[in-house]
């Protein structure tokens, strides 16, 4: 199975993932890491939270919410160190969904499929 991280400024990330296990219930190996202001001493704490997932799982997929923005900055060391970790940036609901409903196939398909399918939410009416 593979582990997931949903890593957002602010809480953006609990909000997520709570409004997913509203609609497909409690999920295991998924967790948020929420980026307060003005925080320091991330590196550390995220290469250890990944480490730690890392253990009760094969892979590891970081949902992200914007390219170039801090949480992208520190899971983006994490993922070029660690062949076994992979990143999307733009996270959404529809993409928390997709990415929880697919965890059996490998991290790079996955996260293949989750680049395409999340653009193809984007609608203009």
């Amino acid at each position: 199975m593979i582990g997931i991280i949903i890593a957002t400024h602010d809480h953006l990330a609990d909000s997520l993932l709570k409004t997913a296990e509203s609609i497909l219930g409690e999920q295991d190996c998924v967790e948020t890491l929420n980026i307060e202001p003005g925080a320091t001493g991330l590196q550390e704490k995220i290469d250890d939270f990944a480490k730690d997932l890392l253990t009760k799982v094969d892979e590891l997929v970081w949902l992200v919410d914007m390219f170039g923005g801090t949480p992208f900055r520190y899971a983006s060391f994490c993922v070029v160190n660690d062949p076994r970790q992979s990143l999307v940036t733009g996270v959404n609901l529809p993409m928390v969904l997709q990415a929880l409903v697919n965890r059996e196939i490998p991290a790079d398909e996955l996260t293949k499929q989750l680049e395409v399918e999340a653009k193809q939410t984007i609608r203009r009416m």
